[in-house]
Formats: structure tokens, sequence, C-alpha cells
């Protein structure tokens, strides 16, 4: 299946934070979609509205059952409901909320019930893979992984991440996760047509590691225990939506929520409305330097004067491609540092007019 029309993404692996900081005091932003954590998260910010747009429809499907699953449960059943937390009744909870859907979301589902009584959190590409992860990391570092994730400080953690995590064979591995034709052709990610080669790979999301073990606690950040786990608990850390004091103000606030079909280069052809908030998430990792620049310019369409933007960069760095988007670079650097999601480089800044 076209990776543009399958599940790629279902549960987090960003951090809800950093975008809601950068595009704090926007009224309308415009995300793209993905697992639907991102929209959802952005919930908690003061916007009027939250645009969620994804050219990929199975994504788009996967935040209106989201949004209907809120609608419908209290977040204990919620969570059950997703796969968060372990449940039997899935299939009857689904017949429950069905009728809220779209015919076309109701479609998309029925022909998958086996996905939602399974508990769609894990659906993903990305999460089967991760949690594949997991357990390697499980079988070779399974005493380190519990005393990593239950160190009290961040000085003691980074000493363990350095003595129990960075020898060759751990290195090898990842070297391996970064060559294109495991991306390509196991995973059957378009984006590895724009990584870099293997050791930049390898050397880059080390040095990632390393920095964020001397940040803040993996245990803290809901894309470490994932990554380390390969599953969240429902007492643990998770997306800034997910927590037990943010639910019922997401809750009351879904209104606000509005899900599109389409790409950023196509916002000048959608009826998006003037926008001064955008939370590109890691578009560039899937674009050459024509299309990073086609979907600038839809942004630059859609951008009402003085928006905020917040980018995600994973590996594939471009410059940006018009004069009239300017970085923050402080900010930048600051988010980078600090933002739980690990991997991610982020460019925030404003855009100052039309191309």
């Amino acid at each position: 299946m076209d990776f543009f029309q399958n599940l790629n993404f279902s549960s987090s692996n960003e951090d809800g934070e950093t975008e809601l900081a950068a595009l704090a005091g926007a009224g309308r932003i415009l995300c793209l979609t993905g697992s639907g954590t991102r929209p959802l998260d952005l919930l908690m910010s003061d916007a009027e509205e939250i645009v969620a747009l994804d050219v990929n429809p199975a994504q788009n499907a996967l935040l209106a059952l989201k949004v209907a699953a809120i609608e419908s449960f209290e977040r204990d059943e919620f969570l059950a409901f997703l796969g968060v937390s372990p449940s039997a009744t899935r299939g009857t909870a689904y017949d429950r909320l069905r009728h809220c859907l779209s015919p076309a979301v109701r479609g998309y589902w029925d022909r998958r019930r086996a996905l939602v009584e399974a508990g769609v959190w894990y659906a993903g590409k990305w999460e089967k893979l991760l949690r594949w992860n997991a357990r390697f990391l499980r079988l070779f570092r399974g005493r380190a992984l519990d005393a990593l994730l239950a160190a009290p400080d961040v000085e003691e953690q980074a000493g363990l991440w350095g003595q129990k995590f960075g020898d060759n064979r751990l290195r090898a591995v990842i070297k391996l996760i970064g060559r294109d034709w495991i991306w390509r052709w196991v995973v059957r990610e378009p984006g590895g047509a724009f990584l870099p080669p293997p050791r930049d790979v390898a050397r880059r999301l080390a040095s990632d590691f390393m920095r964020a073990s001397r940040s803040f606690l993996f245990r803290d950040s809901d894309f470490a225990i994932l990554i380390f786990r390969g599953a969240h608990q429902a007492d643990g850390a998770l997306p800034v939506h997910l927590r037990p004091e943010n639910y019922q103000r997401i809750r009351e606030r879904l209104s606000r929520l509005r899900i599109v079909e389409g790409g950023l280069a196509d916002l000048g052809e959608l009826d998006v409305g003037a926008i001064d908030g955008f939370s590109l998430s890691d578009f560039g990792s899937y674009c050459g330097t024509d299309l990073y620049s086609s979907c600038w310019k839809g942004v630059l369409d859609a951008a009402a004067p003085g928006a905020k933007f917040c980018e995600r960069i994973f590996m594939n760095d471009m410059e940006l491609p018009f004069a009239e988007i300017e970085e923050d670079r402080s900010l930048s650097k600051a988010l980078s540092e600090t933002d739980k999601a690990i991997i991610y480089r982020i460019r925030v800044g404003t855009i100052t007019g039309k191309a």
C-alpha cells in the first residue's frame, strides 16, 4: 500500500510542549495531522481554531476516531479503547461511537475493525518498528534499561547512558537503522531517500541521545518510553492531551478542531483562511528541494502577517527557501535543547510576507 494512504503513525513521536511554547499567542493554528496527537495537544493552546491537515486520509481518519472517542469516553475508558490500557471490550466500545463518525471514516474503521479491537495506539507502521526495537533493547540491555529509567537525576542517568549504551554493538544497530534500504524496503518509508550516509545518521543519533541524557529524565518523555519500552502506561509519561489534568479541557475544546485533507503545497487552493501559527512537524523528511520550496510557498500563501511557525527537522537539513521566512535562532536553539522527542532540531520564527 502507498505510504501516503497507509496508517504510518498512531501514537506520539514528538513533544507537544515545544509546539505550545513556539506558537503561544496564535489565534488560528494549522498543523499536520499525523497520529492526531499534534492537533489534540494544540487544543491546550488558546487558539480559536486548530486546522489539522494531512494528505493521507488514513491519518485524518485516525484523528476523527480519536475525537469521537474523547467525546464518548472518560479518560480511563479512552485509554483502554486506544490500547494504552488493557481492554477486552474495544469492539463494544467502537459500536457505541461509530454513529458519531462520518460515513467515510466509519467505513474506513469498519473495514479495519481488527485494528480497533487490538488498540489503535500501536497500529502505526512506526509504532510496530519501535516495539521491535524495544524488544531488542530489552533482550540485550534489560537491567541497564531498568536502571536508566529509575535514575534519580540527570547526572546519574547520563553516566549510565555512557557506560551501558555507548558500546559498538548498539552503535552498529543505530547505523543499520540509518541505511536507506531499511527505510525504503523494510519500513517502506519514502523519507529514506533523503537520509545522509549511515555513519552520519549513527553519529547524529548518538549525539542526540547523549545530549538528552544530560537534559531531562528519559522516564518523563513519552517518546523515550516508546523507544525503550515499546509501550506507554496510563500512569506514566504521556502526550499533553492524555495527561489527567488536561483531558477534560481537551474534551471541552474539540469543537475548535477542523480536519482538512490536503498537503502544504495545496494551501493556496484550500479554504483554510488566514493562519497565524503553523505546526509543520518534520515534513522536510519527505521532500527534495523543489517540493520543500512548494510546501513553504503554500504556507506563505495561507499565512497572516507575522505568523509564527514551528518546524521539526530530523535528518534532511535544508535551508529556508524564501527571505520572507525569518528564523528566531535563539528560540530555535533553546527549544531544540529542551524538546523531549530527542531526535529533532527545532526551527521556529515568523513569516513577514508573501513570496
